[in-house]
């Protein structure tokens, strides 16, 4: 057994993967990725004294975040003293089948509080099905064990013999002086680097670089929802092109030629011969160049539908297979990417779809999912489903590589796959598909607890029709992230048309300080059902990995940037701002009152030396405001 260690110059964190091997045969259901014991004596904390931090995630209300006392969760004290045995109560949590975070996220927290306070973080990097525990040990050690998939839980299972070694997936631990708040920027920092080196080795690191500063239009949520056709996009896209967007994504739909009857049919991905007219797809994405902007498109490369020629056209074993049958979920199969049959398939897709048709964004989405696993030259059904989780990375790297200019967001109804395998890999992630502007603050506020700023796809999806507050609120959830913009634009007058490009201009700014901050939560951790929300982005004291962005350190540039929005409830809020900086509203942008009228600038005053109140200006309606934060 040997256990594998990395980590980036300047970050406090460890990546952990275990490797073993046997030279006879030895059946192994369970490998952790790491085992280790809380360092609570290092600042005199104890198991009553230290609290858990985990997040529920689910379709349209990911990052529900929870805190609780540690013994609270099942770690109980059954006196191992007079009871000497090892302790069986724990704490333990997973995902199943290869949604990772389609029912909690793949990460934790444990904030040990004594003399001083620590915190270690957790972070599990698979795109399939994962596990974790905490419990004590008999001489009453507390600790934290991780792993990707095993036997009880996954059915997973693997025999070792002398051509067969087993290799965990990787587990990064982060620790830190400080509250949960340190913990995540030491994440923030391990992610950013983890992704940075990812990238390089697929050989677009410039590239990479370039992803994270472009702003999108999709033309799904709260819009067309999969039915495009050229009447409805020729005006989508010169709107777009007036707001300076980069990239325009034409959303699911596009391959459709059976009026909407699409869900059991695809997998070929060949353009629809009925909705865009005589010039076709290929007169669609020749507008949206000719007005500045890069083709997008939606695409699910994992599933074919079971009414579609491909199904036909590839063997068995191109897919998942259980009691010797495909694996459908509802009225659709999984494709198996260990098989040659199924990676050659969306090779020529993905050829014919960049080369021939010019795109250059692929929003990759993932709505089927295959259950426990594959029987298909598996020793185990789990087994066959980890190959595949594998050998899908393998051949998004081989996809990076072949096409260092193409921008691939992860989608997976939302982020119902919201993970650093596939992170580390990608250039953005949908943070949900929420339609609810209120509920999706929340999940904007919370995202930065395991998403990167720089991949956050927030959706901004305002409407001519919505009032001023409204419309400013669903907005301001993309700017310190990354604005996904969507909503009918070619519907607005001029001043809400104005408001989205005022919006675009806040973000681009933002954009330009981002990989040099990490994420903030002046209210505390968020919670999801609380009337105000709130979330942030501060310099880091600490340049990784060479991500400076070339410039000499400026103390009068800006420190960070808050945005706050209130849903309900009181309508003032004490925010914990330091006393050399002051806030500056930046969306909507006070210098063109004219763009939103009836979102007047809140009223600020400083409570004391290190507290702000704010207060809205109209308590009737929910409302929101981005600041930047200066210097004195």
């Amino acid at each position: 057994m040997e256990s594998l260690l990395r980590a980036f110059d300047g970050v406090g964190a460890v990546e952990w993967r275990v490797r073993v091997s046997s030279s006879r045969p030895l059946p192994v259901e369970s490998v952790s990725s790491v085992c280790l014991p809380l360092p609570l004596s290092s600042v005199g904390a104890t198991v009553d004294t230290t609290s858990l931090l985990y997040a529920d995630s689910t379709w349209a209300a990911e990052n529900q975040w929870h805190r609780i006392a540690l013994r609270e969760t099942g770690v109980v004290d059954i006196d191992t003293r007079t009871n000497p045995r090892i302790p069986g109560a724990r704490c333990s949590m997973g995902s199943h089948s290869s949604w990772s975070s389609g029912e909690h996220l793949p990460c934790g927290m444990v904030e040990m509080a004594g003399d001083g306070c620590a915190t270690l973080m957790w972070q599990i990097e698979n795109n399939g099905p994962w596990h974790w525990e905490i419990g004590q040990t008999q001489d009453g050690l507390v600790t934290l064990m991780a792993s990707g998939p095993n036997y009880d839980d996954h059915q997973w299972s693997r025999t070792l013999r002398d051509s067969v070694a087993v290799e965990t997936v990787p587990v990064t631990v982060a620790v830190s002086a400080g509250d949960w708040r340190s913990a995540v920027a030491e994440m923030t920092l391990h992610r950013r680097a983890l992704r940075d080196d990812t990238m390089t080795a697929c050989g677009r690191g410039p590239q990479a670089r370039h992803s994270d500063s472009l702003v999108i239009y999709n033309d799904y949520m709260n819009t067309l929802f999969g039915d495009p056709t050229a009447e409805k996009e020729i005006p989508l896209v010169d709107a777009a092109a007036q707001l300076g967007v980069d990239v325009f994504c034409i959303d699911a739909g596009w391959y459709d030629s059976a009026d909407g009857g699409w869900w059991d049919t695809v997998g070929e991905w060949l353009p629809s011969t009925n909705r865009f007219g005589a010039e076709g797809l290929a007169g669609i994405a020749d507008r949206i160049r000719s007005r500045g902007m890069s083709l997008g498109l939606w695409l699910e490369p994992e599933v074919v539908g079971v009414g579609s020629p491909v199904a036909e056209q590839l063997p068995d074993e191109a897919f998942f297979m259980r009691h010797g049958r495909r694996v459908s979920d509802y009225g659709r199969y999984h494709l198996d990417f260990r098989s040659p049959h199924a990676r050659r398939h969306m090779d020529k897709v993905m050829k014919r779809l960049i080369r021939g048709l010019g795109a250059r964004f692929f929003k990759f989405d993932y709505n089927t999912i295959p259950g426990a696993g594959t029987e298909v030259d598996s020793e185990s059904i789990g087994e066959g489903l980890q190959g595949h989780c594998l050998a899908y990375l393998d051949w998004l790297e081989d996809v990076r590589r072949a096409y260092p200019d193409v921008t691939i967001e992860n989608c997976g109804s939302g982020a119902m796959r919201a993970d650093y395998a596939m992170l580390s890999r990608m250039d953005l992630q949908s943070t949900s598909d929420q339609c609810n502007p209120a509920i999706y603050a929340a999940i904007a506020a919370a995202a930065g607890l395991s998403i990167l700023p720089e991949q956050q796809g927030n959706w901004g999806y305002a409407q001519q029709e919505m009032p001023d507050e409204t419309a400013v609120f669903t907005l301001a959830a993309g700017i310190p992230g990354r604005l996904y913009l969507s909503g009918f634009i070619d519907r607005m007058d001029d001043e809400r048309l104005g408001l989205v490009a005022d919006a675009v201009r806040a973000h681009r700014a933002v954009l330009v300080e981002q990989r040099s901050m990490v994420p903030f939560w002046p209210l505390g951790l968020p919670d999801f059902q609380a009337g105000w929300q709130a979330c942030g982005l501060q310099r880091s004291e600490r340049v990784i990995c060479g991500m400076s962005d070339g410039r000499r350190r400026n103390e009068n540039r800006v420190q960070g940037y808050l945005t706050l929005w209130r849903r309900e409830g009181s309508p003032s809020v004490d925010v914990a701002i330091p006393r050399d900086v002051w806030l500056k509203q930046v969306f909507p942008d006070p210098g063109r009152p004219r763009h939103a009228g009836n979102a007047r600038p809140w009223r600020m005053e400083r409570v004391d030396a290190d507290t702000i109140r704010l207060t809205v200006s109209d308590s009737t309606v929910p409302s929101a405001r981005v600041y930047a934060m200066c210097p004195r």
